[in-house]
């Protein structure tokens, strides 16, 4: 309760006046001034930054799949530039969907004409826009200080901010060629700029990066629809205008597509992309998250509680004008409270992780807005601090708390950059098990089947079909897999590289059933195993 109580500073109120009213209020001495607090928190976070983008940038030049999911975007990059041939019609083979937009994708190819290979491509796009996304919201937090507060809040909050989501356990995802990274940095520079912007052209321009941002990952609309509820606050007209502008440049931009691919982006994007899902798994994913995070949450709804409880009160009254007023007047208020409704629907679009396939890469932006707002918690924190070293016995609890996830982080991130021998031999045995696949692959007659994509792609052959996504397609009724048992039956592809067949996640069960009849299983190498068509008894055997 000491977070949420020390909250109701954050509506710009000094400490002094708090005490004035307040004049027995128990307080305490800190241990540290606000410069040695500030330094303490700043040296675990940039050592914790520092170690987590040398891990990521270690693994990114990893020649080998990481992911399974990097497999099916290696694929869709290769075939962005020819968009008809992306986003085919899936009756026909190969049996692909192309479901996310393809602005990453094209980014991805575009840098491959300078570094030679797709893959490091598509992870160089998520390492530097990871490393963008950090500093945006530093910059969020260090940008929204005004003048009169002290640099030492600005830059005690911005390091925070900026190094918090190096210690979130989805952040993983930033070595992996995936289209969430770029995403997530389009949506928080959108943020910012909106935030900040001066003029009527520069909130026209984040909502750019919004549409940029949907078109990167679809689901990624909470920054877009958080600066609509700001805008209409402030200016109700300007919001219409801002919100006609957006649908009118998204559906040129979808426009512009369909006719590129004769409709059929329509069908990938919204059709076939409706998987099964599940409230508990969702429940379930969200209450994981939740305790691993729960520090960083105390901290965000601390952030959060004021801004809300601002709003509700001016609704309920019906007098929006003082609401209105204090947040065109202090860039601290306009940013706390966006990245208030920001929590929010990010928080409802992480409901999102229920369906079939998801991970928690959809828990990221959610994360990602608990980070800025406790880096905005830490600035006023900072901000209000007396020389004198004083504070209460409730806040000080508070002040602790970052100091505390700092030197875990720090501590994580040791582990991390700290190689083990079983991590040195797992890498090798990967690196020695994807090599011996590829050479059975590339002197194997098409068509191949792998659930590791990526070596397809490194052996030069087509991807037929990828497992999870027909399974869910053939499941929901969106796709008739008969074509595909009857390869099957036919014994068409010379090789199959599976990691299991009873898996029902990646294979229905008619398609097991036609595997285990038609194809026997052989090399073993780590996870996957090689299934090579059965040799059909001959009459004297029978």
């Amino acid at each position: 309760m000491a977070i949420f109580a020390l909250s109701r500073e954050t509506d710009g109120k000094a400490n002094d006046d708090h005490r004035a009213a307040n004049p027995n209020r128990e307080s305490r001495w800190f241990f540290l001034t606000a410069f040695q607090y500030v330094v303490v928190l700043c040296f675990p976070a940039i050592f914790a930054a520092a170690s987590y983008f040398y891990w990521v940038a270690k693994s990114t030049v990893i020649p080998y799949e990481l992911d399974y999911g990097e497999g099916i975007v290696l694929w869709q990059a290769a075939h962005v530039t020819r968009l008809a041939s992306a986003y085919a019609p899936i009756a026909q083979y190969p049996y692909i969907v192309f479901h996310y937009p393809p602005l990453y994708h094209a980014v991805s190819w575009a840098v491959s004409r300078l570094t030679g290979d797709l893959l490091f491509a598509g992870r160089l796009v998520s390492l530097v826009s990871t490393f963008a996304l950090c500093l945006t919201l530093g910059w969020t937090v260090y940008r929204s200080v005004p003048v009169r507060a002290p640099k030492l809040a600005a830059i005690g909050g911005a390091f925070f901010a900026g190094a918090l989501p190096c210690g979130l356990d989805n952040m993983d995802w930033a070595l992996l060629m995936r289209v969430d990274m770029l995403g997530l940095w389009l949506t928080f520079a959108g943020l910012a700029l909106f935030i900040f912007g001066r003029n009527a052209a520069m909130r026209y321009a984040a909502f750019v990066l919004f549409v940029a941002a949907m078109y990167t990952k679809q689901t990624l609309i909470a920054g877009a629809l958080a600066c609509l509820v700001v805008a209409a606050i402030l200016n109700i007209r300007q919001a219409i205008k801002l919100l006609s502008f957006t649908a009118a440049l998204g559906v040129s931009v979808m426009t512009l597509l369909a006719l590129a691919t004769h409709g059929q982006v329509i069908r990938h994007l919204f059709l076939y992309n409706q998987n099964t899902f599940s409230l508990r798994r969702a429940i379930r994913l969200i209450n994981e998250s939740i305790q691993v995070t729960l520090p960083l949450l105390a901290l965000a709804c601390a952030g959060v509680l004021i801004p809300l409880a601002d709003a509700a009160r001016a609704f309920s009254r019906r007098r929006l004008g003082p609401l209105r007023a204090r947040l065109l007047k202090s860039t601290y208020r306009r940013a706390l409270f966006t990245f208030a409704i920001h929590f929010l629907f990010s928080g409802i679009m992480s409901l999102t992780v229920g369906k079939a396939g998801a991970n928690s890469n959809y828990l990221l932006e959610w994360n990602l807005s608990a980070c800025t707002l406790a880096g905005l918690v830490l600035t006023r924190l900072i901000w209000g601090w007396r020389t004198t070293r004083r504070v209460s016995s409730a806040a000080a609890a508070a002040y602790l708390l970052p100091l505390l996830m700092m030197a875990q982080q720090a501590e994580s991130a040791f582990q991390l950059v700290a190689s083990s021998t079983s991590r040195r031999q797992e890498y090798a045995d990967n690196v020695q098990n994807s090599e011996a696949l590829l050479r059975i692959l590339r002197s194997s007659q098409e068509p191949v089947m792998s659930e590791n994509m990526t070596l397809l792609y490194q052996a030069g052959k087509q991807v037929p079909f990828e497992p999870a996504i027909v399974t869910q397609l053939a499941a929901t009724g969106m796709w008739d897999e008969t074509p595909l048992i009857d390869m099957i039956h036919r014994r068409a592809f010379s090789v199959m590289i599976i990691r299991a067949v009873e898996d029902p996640d990646r294979y229905s069960p008619a398609v097991a059933r036609a595997i285990k009849e038609n194809y026997e299983p052989g090399e073993e190498y780590g996870p996957l195993t090689v299934y090579r068509p059965a040799i059909a008894a001959s009459p004297n055997q029978q």
